[in-house]
């Protein structure tokens, strides 16, 4: 039977016990049942995942300890115009299970920077922490500070490949490897000026077919393809 899979701070693991947040011992205890004595699997972001023993109170016994090869080789950056609450909160949910290792919500002409406050960033991180958890992943992303289109172009001079999304844009091809970011626009769509401004500063203009897709639709598509096109695809079905 599959154990259950839970996210702890690094900090709560110092040696052969840890400590479970509050929120994920309610879940183990609660939602699931586990009493004292079952097992359960608990990773903290950094690579390392654990077979722990619950005990009593918010106290587990670490009993393994290993560092499974589960991640993309590609280091993939989303950049996420940031849309309606539900949407953007979807497409964040997608983006961590499917494997991207950073987010950054993305501000334009059509949805403007803002300070998504403190409520939002916190449920930002329990969305990304429970998407990898569910997923099976030993990385949480990090969910960067929002940007407009200018920072981008910063951001990806660091990358091998940037692209942004446009409508009829060419097919996104390979190869893609290393370190890449991908742009998604809000529903309307980058201006004339982005569009134009993101060419100039070397991103690379790419589509996924002829019909028009909501933003959660093509965060999905775009990341899968992505990493199919860095060989995770075929990696993963063996």
């Amino acid at each position: 039977m599959r154990l259950p899979r839970v996210y702890v701070e690094p900090s709560a693991v110092p040696g052969l016990e840890l400590t479970l947040a509050p929120e994920e011992h309610h879940h183990l205890r609660r939602v699931l049942r586990l009493r004292p004595g079952d097992r359960f699997l608990a990773f903290d972001g950094t690579g390392r995942e654990m077979v722990a023993e619950l005990g009593d109170r918010r106290r587990a016994r670490v009993l393994e300890t290993s560092h499974p090869e589960v991640e993309p080789r590609l280091h993939l950056t989303l950049f996420l115009a940031l849309c309606k609450t539900d949407r953007f909160d979807r497409a964040l949910e997608k983006a961590a299970e499917l494997g991207v290792r950073r987010v950054v919500p993305l501000g334009t002409s059509r949805c403007t920077v803002h300070d998504p406050g403190r409520a939002r960033q916190e449920r930002w991180s329990r969305l990304v922490r429970g998407a990898a958890a569910l997923a099976g992943r030993v990385l949480v992303p990090e969910i960067a500070p929002p940007v407009d289109l200018a920072g981008v172009a910063e951001e990806a001079l660091g990358c091998d490949r940037a692209l942004i999304l446009l409508p009829g844009g060419p097919p996104l091809r390979g190869p893609l490897g290393g370190r890449a970011a991908l742009l998604i626009g809000p529903e309307g769509g980058f201006s004339p000026e982005e569009e134009e401004l993101a060419k100039s500063r070397g991103l690379e203009p790419a589509g996924l077919g002829p019909r028009v897709l909501r933003v959660e639709t093509a965060a999905v598509a775009a990341i899968s393809l992505a990493f199919y096109l860095a060989g995770d695809m075929e990696e993963a079905t063996g």
